[in-house]
């Protein structure tokens, strides 16, 4: 396993000295987002990742800030923890428990001057009125409740143009009901409703605004499940991998291209503390003028948002209409060409053929407005099949949410193409979530009269009978399947990864090294991949993240 960089070491040393005070004070809380994902996929920090995040229920929260109130001595030297109530100017939902040698400085985090060092960032959640409308209210006042708090940034940005306009109209209310009757008394108001909900619920929200985040109480409230993370042990909740599937959906266990990795943009050091920096700038400036200006800002800034989005929806459709000419020109006349492709599976051939379409389709603005690139419903379903004939049936709801955003009404392929992906996440939670192989078996005996040659299929009947496997003759059988699956599929690195094992098991151990090696090239599937480091030693993450420091080195 490859080394933990610097701001990995800090943040882990943070994690271990939280984890030290939850037990002594007996406060419960889980990994979250990456944190999780690493654990549950790795075992691992992620090798891009910068930050860690924790869960932790309203109740526990409290019952840490009374400890933090009235015990002394209780954090270590050089560090803090930031919240609302400690800390003026700070007006975010999320806490911090800060390293005060070190430096991490965001934009937003400025001004307050106290959470600006390698940090462990806290989600409280809250129960949830019970009921389908109670819980739209409620969450319609959390989002208005995150963005009259922070006048840093508008926090809802990413909502969509109809959900905005309703959004803004409950943000203004609420902002004349604070100009006539004062911040303090609405804010605590909205706060008295969000957190005082009882714990018997079927659901928790997070308090934060950015984005959903709405899980089933028995995910708190159950036993947890005990994850490796690093040298530790640390609690993840109650069946992890239905928390994962729902931040991250069902390409939670996938290790997203360099490209797709999230890095935070902040000033760093670490080895230097951040008040090094802030204390150059903050006599410099008045902070109450300064924040003043920053809310008037955000209320201006609010009230153009909408105006200013349908703006931006109207250049991105200018834009994907005049980039669709060349998809039209790369695909006129090749309706029954792609669809002979698909029938050989020639995928690599089909991507290069849908390239331009797929530039254009997958650019920010066309999934944010739901903007569909002008092509034939044919040629969409043909695209579509091949994601599902790859094993990647999770990225096709995005496009059929975009067709069907369109006036014409879905014809039998795209709906067949939907039954084929629910079946293919009702299999994956079989096997990634509940690990159920019972139910797994049901699937596959429900299924595969009709879709004998559905890769996701067959990966489950490999997956059934490794589980069952107990003797030479069980895993030759693993061998011939594995071996029928990658005639018709030859680059799926999941089947590899099995098929090694099986051959290592019947005793041909250069066969599997090299399938082995081949398989963590052929996948991104983080399971796959510690699978691979477990029983070969070959760790795809360590190639990972030589590769990603080459690549920012390179940047």
């Amino acid at each position: 396993m490859s080394e933990m960089n610097q701001i990995q070491k800090n943040l882990y040393q943070l994690l271990v000295e939280l984890d030290e005070i939850f037990k002594k004070y007996d406060i419960e809380y889980i990994l979250a987002a990456g944190a999780m994902l690493g654990s549950v996929r790795n075992r691992r920090f992620m090798p891009w990742d910068d930050d860690i995040d924790l869960y932790i229920t309203r109740d526990n929260w409290n019952k840490l800030v009374h400890v933090l109130e009235t015990e002394d001595d209780i954090l270590p030297e050089g560090r803090s923890f930031v919240y609302n109530e400690n800390t003026p100017y700070y007006c975010n939902p999320l806490a911090r428990y800060v390293n005060l040698n070190t430096t991490t400085i965001y934009v937003s985090q400025s001004l307050p001057a106290k959470s600006c060092g390698n940090q462990i960032e806290f989600f409280i959640f809250n129960p949830m009125p019970v009921g389908e409308e109670a819980e739209k209210e409620y969450m319609d006042l959390m989002h208005v409740y995150t963005e009259l708090v922070s006048p840093y940034f508008v926090v809802n940005k990413e909502t969509s143009l109809e959900d905005w306009q309703k959004h803004y109209e409950l943000y203004e209310h609420y902002c004349k009901r604070i100009e006539a009757e004062g911040e303090e008394k609405v804010l605590k108001e909205i706060e008295y409703t969000l957190t005082h909900y009882p714990e018997e619920c079927d659901h928790y929200m997070m308090t934060w605004g950015i984005r959903n985040h709405v899980y089933k109480s028995e995910h708190y409230q159950l036993e947890p499940e005990m994850g490796k993370f690093e040298d530790g042990e640390f609690p993840l909740g109650y069946k992890p991998e239905g928390f994962l599937r729902g931040a991250y959906g069902d390409s939670w266990m996938y290790i997203p291209v360099y490209e797709e990795q999230i890095f935070h943009n902040a000033v760093r050091n670490d080895y230097l503390p951040f008040e090094e920096y802030t204390k150059r700038y903050l006599p410099k400036i008045n902070r109450e003028s300064v924040f003043k200006k920053f809310r008037i800002n955000k209320h201006n800034n609010a009230g153009v948002f909408y105006k200013q989005r349908k703006i931006d929806m109207l250049i991105a459709k200018e834009k994907i209409y005049v980039g669709s000419f060349h998809v039209s020109k790369d695909l006129e006349g090749k309706d029954d060409y792609l669809r002979s492709l698909l029938e050989e599976r020639k995928y690599d051939e089909l991507s290069k053929e849908f390239e331009s379409y797929l530039k254009l389709q997958k650019t920010k603005d066309a999934l944010f407005f739901n903007i569909q690139v002008p092509i034939s419903d044919k040629n969409l379903a043909t695209y579509l099949f091949s994601l599902i004939g790859q094993g990647e049936y999770y990225n096709v709801p995005k496009f059929l949410r975009t067709r069907e955003a369109q006036e014409e009404p879905l014809n039998d392929e795209f709906n067949e193409i939907r039954n084929i992906v629910q079946i293919c996440h009702d299999i994956s939670v079989a096997r990634y979530d509940e690990k159920d192989i019972g139910l797994v078996k049901e699937l596959v005996d429900k299924y595969e009269s009709e879709y004998p040659d559905l890769i996701d299929i067959l990966r489950a009947k490999i997956w059934i009978m490794e589980k069952e496997a107990e003797s030479v003759d069980d895993y030759k059988k693993i061998d011939e399947l594995c071996s029928h699956v990658l005639s018709m599929y030859p680059f799926d690195g999941e089947t590899m990864a099995y098929n090694a094992q099986a051959k290592s098991e019947c005793g041909d151990k250069d066969a599997a090294m090299d399938l082995y090696r081949k398989s963590v090239d052929n996948t991104r599937n983080g399971i796959i991949w510690q699978k691979v480091e477990d029983e070969s030693g070959i760790s795809r993450m360590d190639m990972e993240a030589e590769l990603i420091e080459v690549l920012n080195n390179e940047n």
